[in-house]
């Protein structure tokens, strides 16, 4: 605990003070490039690795974030100064943000900065301090398991190639872990995997564990050290486990796992296709939803080959101007009178046979792509122009889009956003942002801080695939939002489930008295419809029982037909 006399440090020679600040920060943090700015006069320290990798002009620098915002990528400059120019101003508290930066050589790398403004007694701005971190770095470690994590899992992989030693990966995910943290919380969550680590560490006999990809952990090991059936054996083990001995407060919270292996003795393969493997084995087992270790073989490679191909080709092609994209719309239809109140609009892919790939094969891997932010874009432009041809009639209509995690993480987003808005004309009265299941992820604060922002732009928000648990509920309480949407799984059965016709009704209520609007999707008969109408509070339905999602001229001649109709 340091304890700061912020009248003393005013009174002292600031350099000085800055650099005691920053010589005990240095001391508590490793690994990251550190920086501390005293605001009063523009002055700045930057540790000496900084200096080295930015080719800063020394370790002491006046107005050095805006001198370091000089090497960030320009598209995304003005964006960073100004919330630079909100920190130094005491207008914001925080800042957090992933961005391109030029290095050395006029090399650009993905960076994080992370820092936070430290006010005097009587809240002025003083310090400005932060770290930033190079994203293309290898992490070893992961923070939460201790366990090496999946880049230093991929170096193995090379490493046992290179020395051409035949081995063995396997990976395992955890099924439901969503819904356990909607019903614990992360930090249940966090304490879960934390177990998962010991536990496997403790049965290892060789070999290494690693961390992948959130939920998922991975197992190397030579050949001649494990036999399949101890693999199997160690798979099974970890299945009993967190099927009976995990406890949350007393209660028995079972968690599911499916896993996929592969055993490589060819070592002309490359570190990249091992792990493709093993990850589309393990995608299979999740898909048909076999709670097992399946073992990647021909077959499977085959398909996979013919994947990775798909996957590849859709890559390209948003490149080169979302080739092959196109948006289809569903109507959203009011509970209370029939009437279309909007729509949703959906991304689909069509590739050079004619044939449109599901966006479930390739939305989940191109989220974690770069390329994913082009097509976001490409998303929101195409789904506006389109509405555009509908407001004319129906003035009060709203298109609903769905933003992905990628795009609100970048910092440049809302500035994009509002270009994309301000180019096409289009009135953001009749615009409604849905946030998908993973951007629940992003820090709370943040994603309120994203929220009123849109909300004071005129742009409504909705909380997508809305379920139960204390996670779902304590968004609703916690974050300003015009609108949920409960997903079609929620309701399947419903009739004959009355603790799922409890969690509704008390979903539904608590939306109400917020003056939350509640949209159910998945609507496939009138039955469906009538029964939750009379039983929900309920504002609007989504479902094939009005119509498929459809291209905008469909749309537009499913939309005059029904309203003459209901009219």
């Amino acid at each position: 605990m340091i304890n700061i006399d912020y009248d003393e440090a005013l009174k002292g020679t600031p350099g000085q003070f800055l650099e005691e600040v920053f010589d005990v920060v240095s001391e508590c943090i490793d690994g990251l490039f550190l920086f501390v700015e005293y605001i009063p006069e523009g002055i700045s320290r930057w540790s000496r690795e900084a200096v080295e990798f930015f080719d800063l002009p020394g370790t002491h620098i006046r107005n050095g974030a805006r001198v370091w915002g000089e090497m960030i990528i320009p598209e995304e400059r003005s964006s960073y100064l100004e919330q630079v120019r909100l920190l130094e101003n005491g207008e914001e508290s925080k800042l957090d943000f992933i961005t391109r930066v030029r290095g050395k050589n006029n090399v650009y790398h993905t960076m994080g900065c992370r820092a936070k403004l430290i006010p005097d007694n009587d809240g002025n701005p003083l310090f400005f301090v932060g770290s930033i971190q190079n994203y293309e770095k290898l992490d070893t470690v992961d923070p939460v398991t201790g366990l090496f994590t999946r880049d230093n899992l991929i170096t193995t992989i090379d490493i046992f190639l290179k020395e051409k030693r035949p081995f063995v990966v396997a990976a395992v995910g955890i099924r439901n872990y969503f819904d356990f943290n909607s019903n614990y919380g992360y930090s249940e969550g966090n304490r879960v995997l934390k177990r998962v680590a010991e536990w496997l560490v403790e049965r290892k006999k060789s070999g290494v564990f690693f961390r992948i990809d959130g939920t998922k952990f991975a197992y190397i090991v030579e050949e001649f050290e494990h036999t399949t059936g101890d693999i199997h054996e160690l798979f099974d083990g970890l299945k009993d486990y967190l099927k009976n001995e995990i406890y949350v407060d007393g209660m028995h919270a079972q968690l599911d796992i499916c896993g996929g292996a592969m055993h490589v003795s060819d070592m002309s393969i490359d570190a990249s296709s091992v792990y493709n493997s093993v990850q589309y084995a393990l995608s299979q087992a999740k898909a048909e939803n076999r709670m097992e270790l399946l073992v990647y073989n021909e077959e499977m490679q085959s398909k996979s080959r013919a994947h990775l191909e798909t996957l590849n080709t859709i890559r390209k092609d948003v490149k080169d101007g979302c080739k092959g994209f196109f948006m289809v719309y569903q109507p959203i239809v009011s509970a209370n009178d029939e009437h279309v109140v909007g729509m949703e609009a959906l991304i689909r892919y069509r590739g050079k046979n004619g044939e449109v790939v599901p966006p479930n094969e390739f939305i989940p891997w191109l989220e974690k792509d770069t390329v994913f932010y082009d097509l976001g874009k490409f998303i929101l432009s195409t789904a506006m122009e389109d509405t555009k041809r509908i407001l004319d009639k129906h003035p009060g209509f709203i298109v609903n889009i769905n933003l992905a995690y990628p795009q609100l993480q970048r910092i440049d987003f809302k500035t994009d956003l509002k270009k994309l808005i301000d180019e096409s004309g289009f009135d953001t009265k009749n615009l409604k942002l849905e946030l998908t299941e993973r951007c629940r992820l992003i820090d709370v604060d943040s994603l309120r801080n994203d929220m009123v922002y849109f909300k004071s732009s005129g742009i409504q928000t909705a909380l997508d695939d809305f379920g139960t648990g204390y996670s779902a509920l304590g968004l609703l309480i916690n974050l300003p939002v015009d609108q949920i949407k409960i997903d079609k799984s929620f309701i399947d059965d419903i009739e004959d489930d009355i603790p799922r016709q409890c969690l509704l009704e008390a979903i539904t209520d608590c939306a109400s008295k917020l003056d939350v609007l509640c949209c159910i999707e998945g609507i496939e008969t009138a039955e469906m419809k009538d029964y939750l109408k009379e039983n929900f509070r309920v504002t609007s339905f989504q479902g094939y029982y009005y119509s498929k999602p459809v291209e905008i001229d469909d749309f537009i001649n499913w939309l005059k037909n029904y309203e003459d109709k209901v009219c």
